[in-house]
């Protein structure tokens, strides 16, 4: 192999590499809509904000939702207002109270 073939396969090789990486510069990560979770995007049923009504955010609360489902949610602000949420964070045991 001769020094000039070698450069050009180097030369080649440089370029691809070049258009591979500005490629993926141009993804620039996940889109919003990936990193926020689905229920986020999307205002709250009635139900989970009946639910709610009367509690404080972290109470778990029981009711059906729109399709009939049962659930067994936590209240938590989505916007201005308190609605049951899955995925909420709660303690696993209540402190009994005195």
């Amino acid at each position: 192999m001769t020094t000039s073939s070698l450069i050009g396969r180097l030369a080649s090789l440089a370029a691809l590499s070049t258009i591979c990486w500005s490629a993926l510069a141009q993804t620039g990560g996940p889109s919003s809509a990936e990193t926020t979770p689905p229920q986020a995007a999307k205002p709250p049923e009635q139900q989970a904000i009946d639910a709610c009504k009367d509690k404080k955010a972290g109470d778990r609360v029981r009711f059906t939702d729109a399709k009939g489902k049962k659930r067994h949610w936590a209240c938590a602000m989505v916007g201005d207002v308190l609605a049951a949420r899955s995925g909420v964070a709660t303690a696993a045991i209540k402190p009994k109270a005195k």
